[in-house]
């Protein structure tokens, strides 16, 4: 087992990756000796040193980049990043959206099936609600159904052209800004601007467990100063909240 990590590592798969084949590897052993009767099987992953994760991206948006980033592109895809940043929806998750899955009146989103392969219900604020009603029609086309109409590499290739337009780094840097970093912000403001309890935002983000949503979640000092300083979630005392 030790081998095939140091094989897995060679071939340049990720931490992540390799502790998910790990998983895999240790729930066999275990059903077949819990389940199958092998009862003198002993799981060889328990013996072996799984490769540690890396720190979490801590990326977010800089003042005046999400005008700017909405300002290089068109309102479909302006739309689509407003939910994000209000929602902290998968990339994923937002182009397999359909109009049937938005409930206006309840003002909630359904996701019958996530990457963690659980259901969740997002419910959208106020802001999330105007980017849902400003998404431009689409009539008479197959994807009519679909809220916005693009595939993951078409939500890439506009994000990477407004990227560029906008001078915004590319890259795997730390001042590179993926389109993923877009759920790392929106999970930092459902802390730093809501009174929204741990347990509360996890339902929303969808985040398995409390480390994950830890990893998600970069405040800003300048914020929790003025929270010491006796400002409220969402308030300031000694300056403006960040620019947007």
């Amino acid at each position: 087992m030790a081998k095939v990590i140091r094989d897995m590592e060679a071939e340049g798969k990720s931490a992540n990756t390799i502790r998910l084949h790990l998983a895999v590897f240790s729930n066999l052993f275990t059903v077949a000796k819990s389940n199958w009767g092998m009862t003198s099987l002993d799981n060889p992953v328990s013996g072996v040193r799984r490769p540690k994760l890396p720190g979490g991206r801590e990326r977010r948006l800089h003042p005046g980049e999400m005008g700017a980033l909405m300002g290089a592109v068109d309102l479909n895809m302006a739309c689509l990043i407003a939910l994000a940043v209000e929602t902290a929806m998968r990339r994923g998750e937002i182009v397999a959206l359909t109009w049937d899955k938005v409930n206006i009146k309840n003002r909630s989103i359904f996701l019958p099936r996530t990457k963690n392969g659980n259901a969740r219900t997002i419910p959208l604020s106020p802001a999330a609600m105007v980017a849902l009603e400003n998404v431009p029609p689409r009539r008479n086309r197959k994807d009519a159904d679909s809220v916005f109409g693009l595939s993951d590499d078409a939500v890439d290739d506009a994000w990477d052209r407004a990227r560029i337009a906008t001078g915004i780094p590319s890259g795997w840097g730390d001042d590179a800004l993926h389109f993923h970093d877009l759920r790392h912000e929106a999970t930092s403001r459902l802390f730093e601007r809501t009174d929204l309890d741990i347990m509360e935002i996890r339902a929303i983000t969808g985040h398995k467990n409390l480390q994950m949503l830890a990893r998600y979640t970069h405040l800003r000092t300048a914020n929790l100063a003025d929270r010491l300083a006796g400002a409220k979630r969402g308030g300031v005392v000694y300056g403006k909240r960040d620019s947007e």
